[in-house]
This record gives structure tokens, sequence and C-alpha cells, in this order.
């Protein structure tokens, strides 16, 4: 889903390096030009059928020329932000000292338990490694001690394998203690892990290039923070940034597929933000996760009896539709709850007609999101058309 920043890049009018040539059209011409130049040493007509060994040979080489042209026009287009992508488009960072961002590794915080207090401290060796049981191992990033008369104690660790495959669990998954340590008993990771991502894709990298302007500037505006934020990790979809109060930055993002961030996510970016390179010393920020507007969906639909020998794909379709409608709906901040586009999206899966009961139309404040609390969706049968 495209965001309104790149909207506008990919608005920006289309360029053709070869004035759209096609190699029908190059075809045409060079069995036309053949035919003038015979005409014009001979005085005689030319008939070539399509069968005949010269438009044979006109063709295969129209054919081989094209295939030049469109070289050209795809190394063209390479030098430009809308078409630009793998290698192409790192290099066009380069000019603004954008880089792509390499597969990161995900955090979270691990705790260690005893049976009972001790009379000594209990020391933790750094790089002690947990596991789920599916072999993704996580190691704690310092050593830790848990004092004495205490029971437990908290540390950070971080996946061993870089990308998002270290953001799959819940709390309370990563238990297995695959260095086992005297006297502890037990460990549990009590956050969600987070921060883990993927080499970062062509529409994140291009987006950063398209806003790296917003990042000359040393006031701590608001399209700088964005930028920064953006920066930081290429899995957040939305940004607001707000000054509720005078020197206060209040930043709240969304994670793709408008996921809300956690606590792990939350504190990487604030001490990231925090860096005397991107804060302005008078500036205090603050990182939260957005609000929440509760909404409902509540549907009824009906499919018309002539379409009864695809019943099955249509609902198929209307499941899809109402999960991309979750999806549109929840992954940007301040958007409205909107029915009308429920029930564009169910229209077009093949319906013939739906009652929406909810959400009803509902105003959605800045640095807020829509978030589905609870849904029905019911196939009410076929009707007569």
């Amino acid at each position: 889903m495209i965001n309104e920043e790149m909207k506008a890049v990919m608005d920006y009018p289309d360029v053709s390096f070869i004035e759209d040539y096609t190699a029908a059209r190059l075809e045409d011409d060079m069995v036309n030009w053949y035919k003038e130049k015979r005409k014009e040493l001979t005085g005689e007509d030319l008939v070539l059928g399509k069968a005949d060994d010269r438009r044979i040979l006109l063709q295969t080489g129209a054919y081989f020329i094209c295939q030049g042209y469109l070289y050209a026009d795809h190394a063209g287009k390479m030098g430009l932000l809308k078409y630009s992508s793998g290698d192409y488009l790192e290099n066009l960072g380069a000019l603004k000292h954008i880089y792509r961002k390499e597969a990161a590794k995900a955090t979270v915080t691990i705790r260690f338990y005893l049976k009972e207090p001790r009379n000594v401290a209990t020391g933790i060796p750094a790089g002690t490694r947990l596991t789920s049981g599916d072999g993704v191992y996580f190691a704690t990033d310092e050593y830790a001690e848990i004092l004495i008369g205490e029971t437990w104690t908290d540390v950070g660790a971080t996946c061993l394998q870089p990308g998002k495959v270290g953001n799959q669990y819940d709390r309370g998954d990563i238990k297995i203690i695959v260095n086992p340590t005297p006297f502890i008993d037990s460990a549990e990771n009590i956050t969600i892990p987070e921060n883990g991502t993927d080499v970062e894709g062509d529409e994140s990298l291009r987006e950063r290039i398209y806003a790296a302007p917003a990042a000359y500037s040393s006031a701590g505006t608001k399209n700088a923070y964005e930028y920064f934020v953006k920066k930081f990790s290429s899995e957040i979809c939305d940004v607001v940034i707000t000054s509720p109060e005078p020197g206060q930055v209040l930043v709240r993002y969304l994670l793709d597929g408008g996921r809300i961030p956690g606590q792990e996510s939350l504190d990487a970016l604030w001490e990231y933000l925090s860096s005397p390179s991107i804060r302005p010393v008078t500036d205090h920020v603050v990182v939260q996760a957005p609000e929440q507007a509760d909404y409902r969906i509540e549907v009824k639909y009906f499919i018309n009896r002539s379409d009864s020998n695809r019943a099955n794909v249509i609902q198929e379709n209307v499941n899809r539709f109402i999960e991309n409608y979750k999806v549109w709906q929840g992954s940007k901040m301040g958007r409205d709850i909107n029915p009308s586009e429920l029930t564009g999206q169910i229209m077009a899966a093949g319906v013939k007609r739906v009652e929406i009961i909810e959400p009803q139309f509902t105003v959605v404040p800045e640095g807020t999101v829509a978030f589905l609390a609870e849904e029905s969706i019911v196939y009410g049968g076929l009707e007569d058309d």
C-alpha cells in the first residue's frame, strides 16, 4: 500500500527514453523502409508476404534492435527515483548519503528465576542462549546477577539470526535454556520480541531517499523527526509527530500491517532519537504507542442466485476483501472509521448487497488508530437477481 508521500512520487509524469517505441512499430517501420528503398532503386512496388524470407529477416533484425532500445530505456529510467530499483536505487541513495539497511536482529527481555533466594549473588554469563525449541536462538547481551535475597532478574537478549524471524514469539515462548547456569531454575521472555527486520526493500529505501532533505534541518522539524523515525526501521509504516507542550516532541508510530509497537520497539526508538546527532538539545522526546479507537465489524451479505455456481469463490473473496479493509483501516493514525470503504470492498467481491450494522462512521483523532475489537461476518444466502 503506497503512502501519501510516495504517491506524490508515483504521480510524477511517466517518461520514455525511446518515445514508447514498440517492437511491432519497429518491425512495421523496417518493412516499410525496405519497400521504400527498393522502389527508389528499382521503381517497382514490392509485396512482402508473411512467409517471405526477406520479411522474416527484417523481423529478426527488428527484434534484436528493439532489445537495444529497451536496454537504453531501462538504463535511463534507473537514474530516476520513480523507476529505479535494486543496485541502481542504492546508487541514487548514495548521492544523499542514504544506504539500504541490512537485516536487523530482534531484541527481547529475558527474566531468569531461582527456586529460592540465596545468600550470595547468582551470576548469569553474557551470551547465555535460550530458544523456544524451533532452532532460533537468543543470547543475553551482558552479564547479569540475581542479587542476594532476590529470586529473579531481567536482562536484554538479542536473536542470533537477523530478520523478522525473531519477532514471531509471544511472551513466555522463549524459555528453554541452552547453556545451563548453576542455581538458575528457569527463564522466560517477559516482552514480545521486536526490532527484527529483513533487508530493506526498494519501496522503503525509495521513500527515505525522497524524504532525505528533511534531515538537513538542525531545528528539530516535524519532517526531520519523521525522516529519522522511518530511518530507524523499515517496519514502520506510519508516523505522527506532535508537540503537546513547549519543548516536548511526542512520537507515535505504527508497524507494518497496523501492528502496535511494544516496549522493546518503543525503547529502542527512544534511544535512537535521543542521539545528540538527531535530537536538538532543547527537545524532550517522548515515544509512545498510538491511542486506540475500538470498532466492531458486523455485516451480513447476500449473493445473486445467478452466481450460485461460484458462491464459494465469492465468499472467499468477501473474507479476503474484509481483511484488506482491516489492514487499510488500521495502518494509518487519524484515519476515520469509514463504513463506506468496507461496503465498497465487500461489493467488489461480487456480492448482490451488503448490510453494514457496524462500524458507524467515527472521526479518529491524530495519533490514534482504529483497532478492531470484534467482528461478525454472516452470509445471508442466495437471493433472486
